[in-house]
């Protein structure tokens, strides 16, 4: 997905995800599961709404930037 919307290599992608997860205290995976539910059609993704919405907040404000609603 970030790979898609940032026209980011596979690395850049691993980094910003990787940077999410340090910052929301949230497993890499579970990163990566919130980030592709959000982005396609995909069931919700395992893990409780605050962690989604910690995890979605920071990829706002991190790795996506104002263009996609950052506070």
């Amino acid at each position: 997905m970030l790979m898609l919307l940032r026209g980011w290599t596979g690395d850049q992608a691993f980094t910003g995800l990787r940077e999410v997860s340090q910052h929301t205290n949230v497993k890499l995976h579970d990163v990566a599961a919130v980030i592709v539910a959000a982005g396609s059609k995909a069931g919700p993704a395992a893990v409780d709404e605050a962690t989604k919405e910690a995890v979605l907040k920071e990829v706002r404000r991190r790795v996506l930037g104002e263009g996609f609603g950052v506070e």
